[in-house]
């Protein structure tokens, strides 16, 4: 689960979001990489008079890089990009898109600290963006600057 909430850059909209995500899948491709695939619910709302509220369903594929030293291996970047993704409106304050399809990008850190050898609890800061990514005429991006994410992974 996850809270964000930040301003819309270019734009007096801020926006403030509320995300639960589901991994189902996850394929390690080396000890320093793994790729994931989830769906994922976002509610994202903005301070603006009109426009005021979207909800956003996701499917999302993620690599996370961890490093290399041994010593920080709990440490981790992850990027999701290109994940589809349905809007219920096509206006959120000041933005819009061309119609209700868009894409989820989002990019950040992360911490896993072990609870007990079959579950990590993972901490995460994150930016969140939904754009048509210039496939259609209007696709002015959707963006929740700061999220941040507390969830479990078991193994």
């Amino acid at each position: 689960m996850s809270l964000g909430t930040g301003s819309q850059p270019g734009s007096n909209q801020r926006n403030d979001q509320f995300a639960v995500d589901y991994t189902f899948y996850e394929h390690d491709r080396s000890d320093r990489s793994r790729i994931s695939l989830g769906i994922g619910y976002t509610k994202v709302q903005s301070n603006t008079a009109a426009n005021t509220e979207i909800e956003v369903y996701s499917i999302y594929p993620q690599l996370t890089l961890t490093p290399v030293s041994r010593l920080s291996r709990s440490w981790y970047f992850f990027v999701r990009a290109l994940g589809p993704s349905y809007i219920s409106s096509n206006s959120l304050g000041d933005r819009k898109q061309e119609n209700n399809f868009t894409f989820q990008a989002q990019t950040g850190f992360g911490y896993a600290n072990a609870i007990n050898k079959d579950t990590d609890l993972l901490m995460q800061v994150s930016w969140k963006h939904f754009s048509n990514a210039d496939m259609f005429e209007s696709n002015d991006g959707i963006d929740i600057p700061f999220n941040l994410t507390v969830g479990l992974r078991f193994r």
